[in-house]
């Protein structure tokens, strides 16, 4: 199996990780560091460079782990969402 889509920032990064393991196996290989920037897109694509000049890019745990944190954006942060829209309301209130 291979890769078809480049990961983008906009598609589910857990389908893309799950169809990179799909296509290299269960068991992470040292090359894999090297060889997941194939499958990204320019803007994921520059943060893995930035990754790898600050050479983060040694380990697959730890670069998918960062991956991950950075293009990860759940919906459940219910509170942070409130607070957000209370300082909106207060800002655009007009006195």
């Amino acid at each position: 199996m291979r890769l078809t889509n480049n990961y983008d920032g906009q598609d589910d990064l857990h389908v893309h990780l799950a169809k990179w393991m799909q296509a290299y196996g269960e068991k992470p290989q040292p090359e894999w560091v090297h060889l997941f920037c194939h499958t990204l897109d320019v803007i994921p694509m520059k943060w893995y460079i930035e990754i790898e000049l600050r050479h983060g890019t040694g380990e697959w745990d730890i670069l998918r782990k960062g991956f991950m944190m950075t293009f990860s954006f759940e919906d459940g942060f219910d509170s942070i969402d409130e607070a957000l829209q209370e300082v909106k309301v207060a800002i655009f209130r007009i006195p």
